[in-house]
């Protein structure tokens, strides 16, 4: 059978992951070096079927050599804070880096997206298993905007899978700074993640979508653990996501439909759309339908002047087809059309249908 045409990048990616799981095996003790012994075993298969497969030469597989070591506490944690014994929240949950260690050139205040500098090694030792899977940054498309998470430090898991802090980015601009997320077990004793955890240390941590409404930022959650459980269901995992999640969709995992605009509209055509909505909905046109719809109260302290301003401000989750505006309904797992609201005592209520 003639071999396949050799990718080096990818071929590195490979031995990259294998070292990084390799030195996860010989940090980690427990349930974390049982996962990582899993995610090896299916790493190294995938290598050994990809040099198997395609033409690689001689130099490369003669350079490649996965005797890595990293001495992960020394490099990053203060051990003093991480094993206290306090009974202090602070210190049992409190991001503690070494003062020596500085983020290369950026500034801690820089509310701008930027590539990730840290080195291989760096990574790994600060994400563990979460960079075997998701890389340093996940990146989505919701509500017509790129969103990244770029996760930074893991932290101790208090009983869940794995926590890390993190910071959120939509378009590019910072929206969420240190933001712990968990993936925890939904019952304890659970081999799969069902429930995620959102949480941070102090009250500007949210910097956007902080009007009451967690839509948005649950369903970020919500594509994090879905990955995740994929990616260990899935005795054929797919590769460590690099670039948008789309791409990690077409080669396995597949979203809900439900979640997918059937029709793909501009900017200005979503305007023209929102606006009609909204029009109907004031003049009392859509009133016939409210009797017919469910409805889905959300959190806003205060409310927005137009529907425009609550779709794009509020938090909420949505999607604009030629039919109509269609909101995420979190108990129900679909979208909605919109065919009412009204806003009463810090709470919007939504008809949908």
């Amino acid at each position: 059978m003639k071999k396949q045409q050799f990718n080096p990048e990818e071929y590195a990616k490979l031995k990259h992951r294998v070292e990084a799981l390799q030195s996860r095996v010989k940090l980690d003790s427990g349930p974390e070096q049982e996962t990582a012994k899993r995610l090896l075993a299916k790493v190294e298969k995938k290598l050994k079927s990809y040099e198997e497969t395609h033409e690689i030469p001689k130099q490369q597989t003669e350079d490649y050599s996965t005797t890595t070591s990293f001495d992960f506490e020394d490099f990053f944690w203060d051990e003093k804070v991480h094993n206290s014994s306090s009974q202090s929240y602070h210190n049992r949950n409190a991001w503690n880096p070494n003062p020596n260690f500085k983020w290369h050139v950026h500034f801690e205040d820089d509310k701008n997206y930027y590539e990730d500098t840290r080195s291989e090694t760096e990574m790994i030792n600060d994400l563990g298993i979460l960079y075997a899977i998701f890389g340093s940054t996940y990146q989505t498309a919701l509500n017509y905007h790129v969103y990244k998470i770029r996760f930074k430090k893991q932290t101790n898991k208090d009983g869940a899978f794995y926590r890390v802090y993190s910071d959120i980015y939509e378009d590019n601009i910072r929206i969420c700074k240190d933001i712990i997320i968990g993936f925890w077990p939904f019952h304890f004793g659970d081999d799969r993640c069902g429930d995620m955890q959102f949480a941070s240390m102090n009250s500007n941590s949210i910097e956007k979508y902080n009007n009451g409404c967690s839509s948005l930022y649950v369903r970020l959650l919500d594509g994090l653990m879905d990955i995740w459980n994929f990616y260990f269901d899935n005795q054929n995992a797919v590769p460590m996501i690099t670039g948008p999640v789309v791409s990690y969709l077409e080669s396995g995992y597949q979203s809900s439909s439900n979640n997918k605009p059937k029709v793909q509209l501009n900017q200005e055509q979503r305007k023209a759309i929102i606006d009609k909505t909204e029009n109907e909905i004031d003049s009392g046109k859509m009133r016939y339908l409210e009797c017919r719809a469910s409805k889905l109260m959300i959190m806003a302290y205060k409310p927005y002047q137009t529907l425009s301003s609550f779709l794009e401000e509020s938090g909420v989750v949505y999607m604009v087809e030629s039919s109509g505006v269609y909101i995420w309904d979190y108990a129900q797992k679909e979208f909605g059309k919109l065919v009412g609201y009204e806003y009463s005592s810090c709470r919007y209520f939504l008809y949908l249908l």
